[in-house]
């Protein structure tokens, strides 16, 4: 098991409650950016950092200016707090709107919790409430603002690099800015990513709009309910096929044209294979979905087999969560099943469902002899609550077969 603890804190007071942040968080930040950065780390490189940042994100100098006095004013750090030109960050992440009794973002978070910074926040800059999944410091992941806007990011699925900011801190700035979805489409029609990048947002209006951003293109605006990590189309095949972002694209595609899908549905869906992810060892599991309500201004976290961790404008209170993220099925662990129940009738539970559904996510296409077979046993352990152990077992075997060549 991985037992991983996340944190809720109010991060209002920059000289105090930011500061302990920086002062848990920077060695890490700062052995990462040194490793990656090397001789970029300079005086010039700092100055157009932060030209830069005055140019484009003027409303945040003053932040900035607070964040340095709150760091010491150490340099590394003065480069690194204005977001410009960062080293390369990749992460997973599946993300959808629900319009449904209230509009409503679920995503899920892909990375390796030992990466991730687990810190829920709560700030109130500039006279912007704002709560949200914290990342490089005073950037987002994910988070929602008391005016109504919610966006979440994902990876676009491109390794090229251009000029402009991390995401996490392009997410902040729209969040602190913005109160609508056509506000923050202009702010990314405006601002340059680094990276590709997908971003979703939603407001309390019911609008919404999933923006695709990469260096060296034009901004996309659509109206994609459900984002993966690709964009138009595949860019970077062995990503691709890595972390399966057509298949869950696909996926979310299918059960979202259902109709009628609620948030429970949804969220289960969410916290199973395809879109959830115990990729650990190779550092892209899921760290948590969270699901974000501007009407009722709400959050929450959710992960398998745990009570979910709820939060609220009215209601934030800083606190701590450990929550076991759970272990990669391995093959032979299945199997060792199989052999023991394969001819048994006794009916599989939703648990042990979701763990066979996992291992089979990430079967090397190599091995599989009948690729309809193991989709057709796929839909099934997501599907089918009567599946037995000797369904299971029959239709295992079928993987394997590969076709006899006629003589």
């Amino acid at each position: 098991m991985l037992p991983t603890t996340f944190r809720a804190r109010r991060i209002g007071k920059i000289d105090t409650q930011w500061q302990a942040v920086f002062f848990d968080y920077w060695p890490a930040y700062e052995a990462w950016y040194r490793h990656n950065m090397k001789a970029d780390i300079n005086p010039e490189a700092l100055k157009r950092g932060h030209r830069q940042l005055a140019t484009v994100m003027p409303e945040m100098l003053p932040l900035y200016e607070s964040f340095l006095e709150a760091s010491n004013d150490c340099p590394v750090a003065a480069q690194f707090l204005t977001g410009y030109q960062p080293p390369a960050y990749l992460v997973s992440c599946s993300q959808a709107v629900l319009l449904d009794e209230e509009p409503l973002l679920m995503r899920n978070y892909d990375l390796s919790p030992d990466l991730s910074e687990n810190l829920l926040t709560q700030s109130n800059w500039l006279g912007q409430n704002i709560i949200g999944s914290n990342e490089c410091l005073w950037g987002l992941d994910d988070g929602m603002n008391r005016s109504g806007l919610v966006a979440s990011l994902t990876f676009g699925g491109s390794k090229q690099l251009g000029k402009g900011f991390g995401i996490p801190f392009i997410m902040r700035y729209l969040l602190q800015t913005c109160v609508n979805v056509k506000q923050a489409i202009k702010v990314l029609q405006r601002v340059p990513s680094h990276m590709a990048y997908n971003v979703t947002l939603l407001d309390r209006q019911g609008s919404f709009a999933t923006v695709m951003l990469a260096p060296g293109q034009g901004v996309i605006v659509t109206r994609e309910r459900c984002i993966t990590n690709h964009q138009t189309q595949v860019t970077w095949p062995r990503q691709a096929t890595f972390t399966k972002t057509q298949e869950r694209k696909q996926f979310l595609d299918e059960l979202l044209a259902r109709g009628k899908v609620n948030e429970q549905q949804l969220r289960e869906a969410f916290l199973a294979a395809p879109l959830r992810s115990a990729n650990y060892p190779q550092k892209f599991g899921t760290v948590y979905t969270a699901v974000y309500k501007p009407l009722s201004e709400t959050m929450s976290y959710y992960w398998p087999a745990e009570k979910a961790w709820q939060h609220s404008f009215a209601d934030f209170r800083s606190s701590e969560k450990t929550v076991n993220l759970g272990k990669q099925t391995s093959l032979a662990m299945v199997h060792g099943d199989v052999i023991e129940y394969a001819e048994s009738d006794h009916g599989l539970s939703a648990n042990i469902r979701q763990q066979l559904l996992q291992s089979l996510v990430y079967l090397p296409i190599s091995v599989v002899g009948q690729p309809d077979a193991l989709e057709a046993l796929k839909r099934n352990l997501r599907t089918e609550n009567s599946f037995c152990w000797k369904d299971y077992g029959r239709q295992v075997a079928q993987i394997w077969r590969y076709p006899v060549p006629a003589n």
